[in-house]
């Protein structure tokens, strides 16, 4: 018997070695969830204040535009001034017009010279032909009708013009 002993001794070191073992097993899964739902709480939390900071500064974005907007409209307030003005003198108006222009300047809004150029389509928008009697004269701006601005070498409305076409008498 004592064979049988033995073999009872061994079966309850193995069980009991199980025993530590899935001890130890169920202490490591508890870790493991308690960091996975910090981390994850975690994850929630920086999802959100990155949300939140998305939106804040979208605010911030308007704001800023509605208070840039608001500096042009100061400067043209200037204009409206002289206009009144010059209502009441009856001249001033080209000093006006000059001053919109140095406006304009100040903010990156320039002129396109058009008249006596060759037509562009990036630049221009034809709204009227004309007969010309010089070749050299087919498909340049003869007219400007409106004129066109740029910003920052952009354009913000094309000139409208009128364009010249060379016929060939018979």
């Amino acid at each position: 018997m004592p064979d049988e002993e033995i073999e009872l001794e061994e079966e309850v070191i193995e069980e009991e070695g199980l025993k530590d073992k899935l001890k130890k097993m169920r202490e490591d899964l508890n870790v493991c969830r308690k960091e996975k739902e910090e981390y994850l709480a975690g994850w929630q939390r920086a999802k959100a204040d990155f949300i939140n900071a998305r939106k804040e500064e979208e605010r911030n974005r308007e704001i800023f535009v509605k208070f840039a907007q608001a500096s042009i409209l100061l400067e043209f307030l200037q204009i409206i001034d002289s206009l009144e003005m010059a209502m009441k003198h009856d001249d001033g108006i080209k000093q006006i017009y000059l001053q919109a222009k140095e406006i304009l300047k100040q903010h990156g809004v320039t002129q396109i010279e058009s008249e006596g150029k060759k037509f562009d389509p990036a630049l221009h928008e034809a709204i009227e032909k004309a007969e010309v009697n010089e070749e050299e004269k087919d498909n340049m701006v003869v007219e400007d009708l409106q004129k066109g601005w740029l910003i920052f070498e952009k354009v913000l409305r094309p000139a409208k013009v009128k364009v010249g076409i060379f016929k060939i008498k018979s």
